[in-house]
C-alpha cells in the first residue's frame, strides 16, 4: 500500500508522539511512504529512510507572523488579536489554496491509498476530498465541538473567521468539507481516523468522537551515556530536565526560574536549550549577550547544552520542567517522569491540560511561573511515594499496553484495507 504522510516544515510536527516513526513502521512492513515536507526538515525525515518529496508550501506560515504588541490594546482585544495570528500561521487562505495544488499534483504521481496529515496542514484535508482520497490525522483526536459560551465573544468572533477561511477555501475547490469540522471552530476532522499516541486516562473526561483510535507509546530502549556530563554530573541529588523544545526557546527568564527553582529543590538542573544556542550571533541564533546572562545567572552545578538525545539521557532524569510540546511530554510519559508543563502555544495547553488531568505533574500558567511555586511543586514531585511519581509509573504503564508505533502501523493499514 502507499501512504502519503504530510507535516508542516517544523520539527515538531514530525512528533506528536510517534508520527514520523509510524512512517518507519510502515515501510518495515513493506508499504510505499511518501512524506511531503518543507525544505527544512528534508535532511531530518531522509535521515529516518523515510522519501522525501519537499513541498514549495506546505499552508503553515514558517517563520511565524511578527509578535503582536500590547500598545493601548484592551486585554480582550490584545487576545483577539494573538487568536488571528495563531489562525494565520496555519490557515492562511493564499498558503493554504498554494499548498493544496501542490498537493494534488504530489498525490497524482504517487497514488496514494490513504493521504496521512497532522493535524495543522489544512491541504492535506482538502486534497484528499478532491481526489476521493482516505484520510486520517495523526497525533491528534477527533472531539466533539462545543459552541462558545455567552462569555467567548472574542474567541467566537475569531472562530467565525476561521469557519469563512475554510468556506472560501471549499468553495474554490467545490468541495463539501468531508475531512472538516465545521460546527464549531473550524479544525481538519477525518470521518474514518484520528490516530493519536496517547490513552483513555490521558483523555479523561475528553468528549471524544468513535474515529479516534489510541495507542499510547513505548519509550526505546536506553542508549548507552555518549556526552561527558552524564557520566560527570554528581549522581546523589536528583536531576531535573529543562527544556523549551526546538522553536521558540529564547526565553532566558523561563529558563533561570526553572533552573533556581530545581536548585531549590534539592536537584540539579539539565537544561536543553535549543539549537539556536549553539549558533550564537547566527540569525536566529542566542545573542552574546543572552549566553552570557543564562550562564551566569544559572545555578551550580548547573548542565547547559542545546539539545539531549532522550533515550540517552531521561533514564536518568527524575522530573522535568518544560514547555508541554507533545513529543517532549510523550517521551517523558513513557518514561515514568512527573513534569511540570508551562504551555505557550496553543498545543501545548492541551498537554499541560492531560498532565494535569492523570495526575502526572502540573500545569503552570507562563505568567505564574515562579521560583517558589516551581520549587514547591518540584519538591512534591521528588518524593517517593509522591502521586505524581505514582501516577506517571502507571500511565506508562497503561501507555505501553496499547501497542505503540507497531500498532499504529496496524490501523493504519486496516483503515485502506
Amino acid at each position: 500500500m502507499r501512504f502519503l504522510c504530510i507535516s508542516a516544515q517544523l520539527a515538531g510536527h514530525l512528533d506528536w508522539g510517534g508520527y514520523l516513526p509510524t512512517a518507519v513502521e510502515l515501510m518495515r512492513a513493506g508499504h510505499d511512504v511518501l512524506w511531503g515536507t518543507g525544505r527544512e526538515l528534508q535532511s531530518q525525515v531522509a535521515a529516518q529512510g523515510v522519501p522525501v518529496h519537499i513541498l514549495q508550501e506546505t499552508g503553515w506560515r514558517w517563520p511565524p507572523p511578527p509578535p503582536i504588541q500590547r500598545g493601548t490594546a484592551s486585554e480582550e482585544e490584545f487576545q483577539r488579536l494573538r487568536m488571528v495570528r495563531s489562525l494565520d500561521q496555519w490557515l492562511d487562505v493564499a498558503r493554504v489554496r498554494a499548498a493544496t495544488l501542490e498537493l494534488i499534483e504530489v498525490a497524482k504521481r504517487f497514488r496514494p491509498h490513504l493521504i496521512v496529515s497532522e493535524m495543522f496542514t489544512a491541504a492535506a484535508g482538502i486534497a484528499a476530498e478532491l481526489l476521493g482520497v482516505p484520510f486520517a490525522v495523526a497525533g491528534w483526536p477527533a472531539m466533539q465541538t462545543q459552541s462558545p459560551g455567552p462569555k467567548a465573544d472574542a474567541p467566537g468572533a475569531v472562530g467565525r473567521l476561521a469557519q469563512a477561511r475554510v468556506g472560501a477555501l471549499l468553495g474554490d475547490f467545490g468541495l463539501t468539507g468531508v475531512n472538516w469540522a465545521l460546527d464549531g471552530p473550524a479544525a481538519l476532522r477525518s470521518p474514518s481516523l484520528h490516530l493519536t499516541y496517547w490513552s483513555p486516562r490521558w483523555y479523561a473526561g475528553a468528549r471524544l468522537l468513535p474515529q479516534t483510535r489510541m495507542v499510547g507509546g513505548v519509550a526505546p530502549s536506553p542508549l548507552p551515556p555518549e556526552s561527558p556530563w552524564l557520566v560527570q554530573l554528581p549522581s546523589d541529588r536528583p536531576w531535573i530536565f529543562i527544556t523549551l523544545g526546538t522553536a521558540f526557546t529564547r526565553d532566558i527568564n523561563f529558563f533561570l526560574i526553572a533552573a533556581r527553582a530545581a536548585a531549590e529543590a534539592g536537584g540539579i538542573p539539565v537544561l536543553a536549550v535549543g539549537k539556536g544556542f549553539a549558533a550564537v550571533g547566527t540569525e536566529g541564533g542566542w545573542t552574546p549577550r543572552e549566553v552570557e546572562a543564562l550562564r551566569t545567572g544559572l545555578p551550580q552545578p548547573s548542565v547547559l547544552v542545546d539539545r539531549v538525545r532522550f533515550a540517552e539521557v531521561l533514564p536518568h532524569i527524575a522530573a522535568a520542567i518544560h514547555h508541554g510540546g507533545a513529543g517532549t511530554t510523550h517521551a517523558l510519559v513513557t518514561h515514568g517522569i512527573p513534569q511540570i508543563v508551562v504551555p505557550k502555544a496553543a498545543d501545548q495547553a492541551r498537554q499541560a491540560s492531560g498532565v494535569a488531568r492523570s495526575g502526572v505533574g502540573y500545569h503552570i500558567p507562563p505568567n505564574l511561573l515562579t521560583v517558589p511555586l516551581a520549587a514547591e511543586a518540584l519538591q512534591k514531585m521528588l518524593v517517593d511515594d509522591a502521586p505524581a511519581r505514582l501516577n506517571a509509573v502507571t500511565l506508562q504503564e497503561e501507555f505501553a499496553s496499547l501497542g505503540g508505533i507497531p500498532k499504529a502501523a496496524q490501523i493504519l493499514v486496516a483503515t485502506v484495507q
